[in-house]
């Protein structure tokens, strides 16, 4: 019964990042929780998300300022932001297990789950703007 239960909690996790995204840039930036929840998994998961949601946010204010950005950091961010992903899948597999099985408080758990919603509006935020970017839109094939 507890399986079926992760099981369907990681489907729904998994799908809520695959919804179609819409929206623009965003005019104000998401601040990262203050409070951790004590679930090392979950915590981590929020800080590289933070982490990379800043490198985008700033990417994303200096382009939409019209500021030319050198190839060289250009580079580097993206390479570091390319680093920042690989280290969120490997996080990734381990959240829900950790929530569910942890052996912290009813508080703690719900804090868990309001960072990781926090999280992943910053990540639809990375996405979009990626999708943006590396697509393009159709304004600009016009």
């Amino acid at each position: 019964m507890k399986s079926l239960k992760n099981k369907f909690l990681l489907t729904v996790f998994c799908l809520s990042f695959f919804m179609p995204i819409h929206g623009r840039s965003q005019e104000k930036r998401l601040s990262k929780p203050k409070r951790y929840s004590k679930i090392e998994s979950a915590d981590k998961f929020v800080d590289i998300t933070y982490k990379l949601y800043n490198k985008v946010y700033v990417h994303d204010s200096l382009t939409h300022v019209g500021v030319e950005i050198p190839g060289d950091l250009e580079a580097e961010l993206f390479e570091s932001a390319q680093n920042d992903v690989d280290s969120l899948w490997q996080v990734f597999p381990d959240i829900i297990d950790d929530i569910a099985n942890s052996k912290t408080s009813f508080v703690n758990k719900g804090r868990a789950t309001l960072n990781l919603n926090k999280a992943k509006k910053a990540l639809k935020y990375c996405v979009l703007y990626i999708k943006n970017t590396l697509v393009g839109t159709n304004e600009e094939d016009d």
